[in-house]
């Protein structure tokens, strides 16, 4: 046993040996050789590479700005008021042309009318917990609305930006959240 322990410590120690030698005969590293430049003259270049750095984009969702959740807010105004005066074409031009090809008005039609029945008769929208991806394409916002004021509902949109403009990429199934006396 004691043997076992002397034979793995010399072979420890000629491991090691050998990473220093090793070591000691590899070439320099950018970052040796520049720490090597005296500081005067790298400082006009750290000074350049200060200036052109800023802080990456935050990866995943993030809070809506207010002026962005303003513009969503009235795209799904505008469909949800244009639903309210049965003016179903209206509402299918907010919608977006992803969604437009795979979803025809008529299909339009019947999926509002058969499955959100109350989002119609709707005027009163109540937003919240917007979120928007970094590059500010796509976004996600909870409504929240009272039919015939007992009922609350909630739905989630997806919100995709087309040429600057906010548009319906779908929405959660509507779901009954509270109900009133």
């Amino acid at each position: 046993m004691q043997l076992i322990k002397v034979l793995v410590l010399v072979a420890l120690l000629a491991l090691s040996g050998c990473q220093a030698l090793g070591d000691e005969a590899a070439s320099p590293t950018p970052a040796q050789v520049e720490s090597e430049v005296p500081q005067e003259e790298s400082a006009p270049q750290e000074e350049a590479e200060e200036e052109n750095t800023s802080e990456p984009e935050p990866a995943g969702p993030q809070e809506c700005k207010q002026a962005t959740q303003t513009r969503i807010e009235d795209s799904i105004d505008t469909q949800t008021a244009a639903f309210g005066a049965g003016e179903f074409e209206r509402a299918y031009a907010i919608a977006s042309p992803s969604f437009q090809n795979s979803v025809t008005l008529e299909g339009f039609i019947e999926i509002i009318s058969g499955s959100y029945g109350p989002l119609i008769e709707s005027s009163e929208l109540a937003y919240r917990d917007c979120m928007v991806d970094s590059s500010e394409a796509i976004a996600v916002i909870d409504v929240r609305f009272i039919e015939s004021g007992n009922s609350i509902y909630a739905l989630r949109y997806l919100m995709v930006k087309v040429e600057d403009v906010w548009r319906v990429d779908g929405a959660s199934n509507l779901q009954v959240v509270g109900e009133g006396a």
